[in-house]
C-alpha cells in the first residue's frame, strides 16, 4: 500500500519543477485566504496592468517605439479613469443615494402591488401564499437593515481606506506597467531549471486569459452602453445604477444575468406596473440579454477559454464558496489556470534507463 502511495506521488510530482510549482501555488492560496482584503488593490492594479499591455502591443504595432507606446497608454488609462472619477461615480452616488431615501416608499409601493395580487389573479395567487411572502420580506429587510447601520458606523473608515485605494491605483498600475519586465524576471528566478512546465501554462494562459480579460471590458462596456440608452429612453428611474449592475453582471456566467434581472423587473414594475411601458422595457431588456449569449460573447471570444458552460457554473459555485466576490470575480480565470496545469503537467515518470 505504501509503495503504491509512493509510486503515485512519484507520478505527480516527477520532477523538480513541479515540487517548487505546488509548493509556491501552496504559499499563494495561504496568503490570499488570509491577506486578501490587503492584496485588493494590488490585484486590481495586475488586472488593469494586464489590460494595458494588450493596448500598449497594438499601439507599439505601428512603429512607435516601446517607451512612446507606454506614456500614450498610461496617458489614456489615467484621462478614463479621472473621467469615471469625476462623472460616473458622483452620478452613482447620487442614485444610490436617492434609492435608500426611496426605499421605505419602494416597498411599500411593492408592498400594495403584491396585496392586490389574489383579488387579480386568484387562481395563480392565494392569500395564505402572500402572508408567507411577507414574512420573508420582512425578515429580510430587517436584517438588511441592521447590515445598514453597522455600514454607516464604519463609513467613515471606508472612506479613508477608498481614498487610499484611489491614490495608489495608478501609482500601482504604472509600475506594473512600466517595470513589468524586472518583475516578471524577479519571479521566475525563484523557479531553476528549464521552467518548462511552467512556460507550457503561462502560453496556454497568455493566449486565453488575455482574450478574456480583454473580452469581458468590451462586454462590459458594450452591455452596459446599450442598457443605460434602453433604460434612459424609456425614463427608468436609477438607470445609471441599474446600467452599471447590467454592464458588470456579465463578469459572473449565467448567474449574473439571472441575479440582476430582479431589481430591473421590480423596479420597472413599480414605476410602470403592468402596462405598455413595463412590456417594451422587459422585452427590450431580455433582448439586450439574448444579443449578448448568442451574437456578442461568441464574436468576441470565439471559444477561446474551451470550457463547457457546466464547468464554469461549477467554476462559478465552487470559488465562490471559496472566495466570496473575487472567487466569483475569479472563476474563470482560475479554471482556466487548472487547465492549463493539467494539460502541461507532466503525465509519467521519467525514462529510468536514461
Amino acid at each position: 500500500m505504501l509503495e503504491e502511495f509512493n509510486k503515485v506521488l512519484k507520478k505527480i510530482f516527477s520532477n523538480e519543477e513541479t515540487i517548487i510549482f505546488s509548493f509556491a501555488l501552496l504559499i499563494f492560496f495561504i496568503v490570499i485566504s488570509f491577506f486578501g482584503s490587503v492584496l485588493t488593490p494590488f490585484i486590481i492594479s495586475i488586472i488593469v496592468a494586464y489590460l494595458l499591455v494588450g493596448m500598449q502591443k497594438k499601439i507599439q504595432s505601428y512603429n512607435i517605439s516601446e517607451k512612446i507606446s507606454l506614456v500614450i497608454t498610461f496617458s489614456v488609462f489615467i484621462v478614463t479613469g479621472a473621467a469615471l472619477v469625476i462623472w460616473l461615480v458622483p452620478l452613482l452616488y447620487t442614485q444610490l443615494q436617492a434609492f435608500v431615501l426611496d426605499a421605505p416608499n419602494l416597498i411599500n409601493n411593492f408592498r400594495d402591488f403584491i396585496s392586490e395580487l389574489p383579488s387579480k389573479f386568484p387562481d395563480l395567487v392565494s392569500s395564505d401564499q402572500i402572508t408567507i411572502f411577507f414574512q420573508a420580506v420582512t425578515e429580510e429587510v430587517s436584517a438588511l437593515t441592521q447590515n445598514i447601520v453597522k455600514t454607516s458606523i464604519s463609513s467613515i473608515q471606508s472612506a479613508i481606506t477608498v481614498l487610499l485605494y484611489i491614490i495608489l491605483f495608478p501609482i500601482l498600475v504604472y509600475f506594473f506597467l512600466f517595470d513589468r519586465k524586472n518583475i516578471i524576471d524577479g519571479f521566475l528566478k525563484v523557479i531553476p531549471g528549464r521552467r518548462k512546465m511552467l512556460t507550457s501554462i503561462w502560453t496556454e494562459m497568455d493566449i486565453q486569459l488575455s482574450n478574456y480579460v480583454r473580452g469581458k471590458t468590451i462586454e462590459i462596456f458594450i452591455v452596459g452602453i446599450v442598457a443605460a440608452i434602453i433604460f434612459s429612453s424609456l425614463g427608468l428611474r436609477y438607470s445609471a445604477l441599474l446600467s452599471v449592475l447590467v454592464g458588470l453582471s456579465v463578469i459572473i456566467p449565467f448567474v449574473g444575468a439571472f441575479l440582476v434581472t430582479i431589481p430591473v423587473v421590480v423596479v420597472g414594475l413599480l414605476q410602470f406596473g403592468l402596462g405598455t411601458q413595463f412590456t417594451i422595457l422587459i422585452s427590450l431588456y431580455l433582448l439586450l440579454q439574448a444579443l449578448d449569449g448568442n451574437l456578442l460573447v461568441p464574436i468576441i471570444f470565439s471559444e477561446t477559454l474551451k470550457l463547457h458552460p457546466v464547468i464554469i457554473i461549477l467554476a462559478v459555485f465552487i470559488f465562490g464558496s471559496m472566495f466570496g466576490f473575487w472567487g466569483v470575480f475569479f472563476s474563470i480565470p482560475i479554471a482556466t489556470f487548472i487547465k492549463a496545469v493539467w494539460n502541461a503537467w507532466p503525465s509519467s515518470l521519467p525514462d529510468e534507463s536514461s
